[in-house]
């Protein structure tokens, strides 16, 4: 399995997933082995986006919301975004994981489409309509 993972903030991917996006997602954050119950050692690894970005539009963006600090309706302002990245997390989210399109669109195709939901927060696209939840299930 290259995606055991539920969590977009904590993603779990097999080392042929890692080995395939480490340089690309470098600037990023940092992998870091994870065992998992009846898997060898060393088959899986865990990326920590590590950059905080200030890019909100906080006057539109909602106010994040406990216990977990996630946000609603996110509005960024797009000459703030880190496009270069392939994930961020931005101040006062801090279990918040925002993944570039790129970086998802990766991912998903090394992983598979069965395999990997996405989910769109925000575009500068006026007729992309944003998931009714994209942080939650």
């Amino acid at each position: 399995m290259d995606y055991p993972s539920i969590a977009a903030a904590a993603p779990v991917f097999s080392r042929r997933i890692a080995d395939r996006v480490r340089e690309r997602f470098a600037d990023g954050g940092t992998f870091v082995p994870v065992d998992l119950p009846g898997k060898p050692e060393g088959a899986y690894e865990l990326y920590v986006a590590e950059q905080v970005v200030d890019c909100l539009d906080h006057e539109q963006s909602s106010e994040p919301r406990m216990p977990l600090d996630e946000i609603e309706r996110a509005v960024f302002r797009p000459e703030a975004l880190p496009l270069h990245l392939p994930a961020f997390r931005v101040p006062g989210s801090a279990w918040s994981v925002y993944w570039n399109g790129w970086a998802a669109d990766l991912l998903r195709d090394l992983i598979g489409r069965d395999n990997l939901e996405l989910r769109l927060v925000w575009s500068t696209d006026p007729e992309a309509k944003p998931h009714r939840a994209p942080m939650g299930f």
